[in-house]
């Protein structure tokens, strides 16, 4: 058989793939980037993330097309297509932020967290003592700096153990790494794909758990309809269902760019409280529905928090596209 030099290419790669050599390499990769990043000065690691942001913004065009669908879901024919690319650049900055801080403020002290964070008049005295005595679950997105919300545990050493869900990457040892990134004393992080357990585990003991809940949730792990910017999106139960199991409150929580490079977090009130009476499926819906309209209440307010490219309506109830965007799929009840 005569030479192939593109077989050759294709086989090599394969073999690299079973290897795991480029995965070793990976974590090598982002080891020497955490090096350079905690030794660079912080206004050159945002002005550096903001510069990625912009080009990353230009360069997925995939990521472009969803955001800019979504905002038309989200605020139809009120903004123009410049208004709306200018929000999905500032979106795509502000979540390269999120991704170069972590990685910069490793590891992430009281005082490193105090320098760029406040949490001053987070809670009242009897919302402190609830979570305290019964743990919480605390939900969020992907809004302003979410990794941020990590060092909660550290500004309130006081409250319990927390468990927060994180993206999981193909790679074994990438993920390893970046959960060893995200955990501070007795704050964890668990992967999405089989993470309710240790979720719902450390919520039964008396602890926190944090999720970010504004993905697509297909059927067959349990998502179900409920209203968001307007359409019905799947969404997870996961945090309804173990609020209403083990009778704990539920916070929205949002850590919000302010001026100066700083961040604020922001906790809401319980979104447990005057539940409707009705049966489980009904309280789980309406609970999900506020926490919903929590997130799309911060989205409306400043839009650019948000990240435009998640395909939140990938699902949609109806055969009809109708005011879905081009890339949601048919996915009934």
């Amino acid at each position: 058989m005569a030479f192939s030099p593109i077989r050759t290419f294709r086989r090599t790669t394969q073999r690299l793939r079973r290897s795991r050599i480029p995965e070793r390499l990976a974590v090598e990769a982002l080891i020497a980037v955490v090096k350079v990043l905690r030794a660079l000065p912080s206004r050159w690691v945002l002005r550096f993330a903001d510069a990625i942001g912009v080009l990353h913004s230009v360069l997925d065009r995939r990521g472009r097309k969803a955001a800019l669908q979504n905002l038309v879901v989200a605020f139809g024919g009120t903004m123009s297509r410049a208004e709306r690319l200018r929000i999905h650049r500032e979106s795509y900055k502000l979540q390269i932020r999120a991704i170069a801080l972590l990685l910069h403020l490793q590891p992430l002290t009281r005082e490193r967290f105090d320098r760029w964070v406040d949490v001053a008049e987070l809670v009242d005295a009897e919302t402190e003592r609830r979570i305290r005595e019964r743990g919480a679950v605390l939900v969020s997105g992907h809004i302003g700096n979410w990794e941020m919300l990590l060092g909660l545990r550290i500004a309130f050493p006081d409250f319990p153990p927390a468990v927060f869900l994180a993206e999981e990457v193909p790679y074994g040892a990438i993920n390893a790494f970046l959960k060893k990134l995200r955990s501070h004393g007795d704050i964890l992080s668990a992967f999405r794909k089989g993470g309710a357990r240790p979720v719902i585990k450390v919520v039964a003991e008396g602890g926190i758990a944090g999720l970010l809940v504004d993905r697509n949730v297909r059927r067959d792990h349990g998502g179900v309809f409920v209203p968001f910017l307007g359409l019905e999106a799947r969404t997870t139960p996961l945090p309804a269902w173990i609020a209403l199991r083990h009778d704990v409150p539920v916070h929205p929580v949002f850590c919000v760019p302010q001026e100066g490079d700083r961040y604020r977090i922001w906790l809401g009130p319980d979104l447990t409280q005057d539940l409707p009476p009705g049966d489980h499926h009904e309280r789980m819906r309406e609970l999900l529905t506020r926490i919903n309209h929590s997130l799309e209440t911060v989205i409306r307010a400043r839009p650019e928090l948000w990240n435009w490219t998640l395909k939140r309506f990938k699902s949609r109830p109806e055969v009809e596209l109708g005011d879905y965007p081009a890339y949601s799929l048919h996915d009934p009840e």
